[in-house]
């Protein structure tokens, strides 16, 4: 048996699957992108809640060179809140906790910037109780004076 094909049907077969076979490309390239991104993201969250938390200098702008380095699109915000009872009443309460919030907005420049696709945005907060107990914080000023009152009663006892 002899298939005879015509001339024109591996070309169009080309054309037809070559814009689905780029598009795919394209969203695997996006979707994984966009993940390392927020996975980079995440890491600089925590990082700056650490930071903030235990009174060390600030590394924003390492930080945000660490996402994105070619480009100023990265902010890094950070805050406190009051102080939080993580023991019983007794107990001194702590510092509080620390937010910390990471932004960042990419436009596909390795791609040549298409104005068709949207910015890539990302927002990454974290919340943690992170607590710095040195000699010029309340916490450690607390839980010191109250480390010291039980090793008196111990001493008087």
């Amino acid at each position: 048996m002899i298939i005879h094909r015509n001339k024109g049907q591996a070309l169009l077969e080309i054309v037809l699957t070559m814009p689905v076979l780029l598009a795919l490309l394209l969203g695997a390239y996006a979707s994984t992108r966009t993940s390392i991104l927020k996975s980079r993201a995440e890491s600089a969250a925590f990082t700056e809640t650490l930071r903030v938390g235990r009174n060390y200098r600030g590394i924003e702008r390492e930080l945000s060179m660490s996402i994105l380095p070619e480009e100023e699109t990265v902010d890094i915000r950070s805050a406190r809140k009051r102080g939080r009872r993580l023991l019983p009443a007794p107990f001194p309460s702590l510092a509080g906790s620390t937010t910390a919030a990471v932004e960042v907005r990419k436009r596909w420049n390795e791609i040549g910037a298409p104005r068709w696709m949207p910015t890539v945005r990302i927002l990454q907060q974290t919340e943690s109780n992170v607590d710095c107990w040195g000699k010029d914080t309340s916490s450690g000023e607390r839980v010191r004076r109250w480390v010291q009152g039980i090793v008196l009663l111990g001493v008087i006892h």
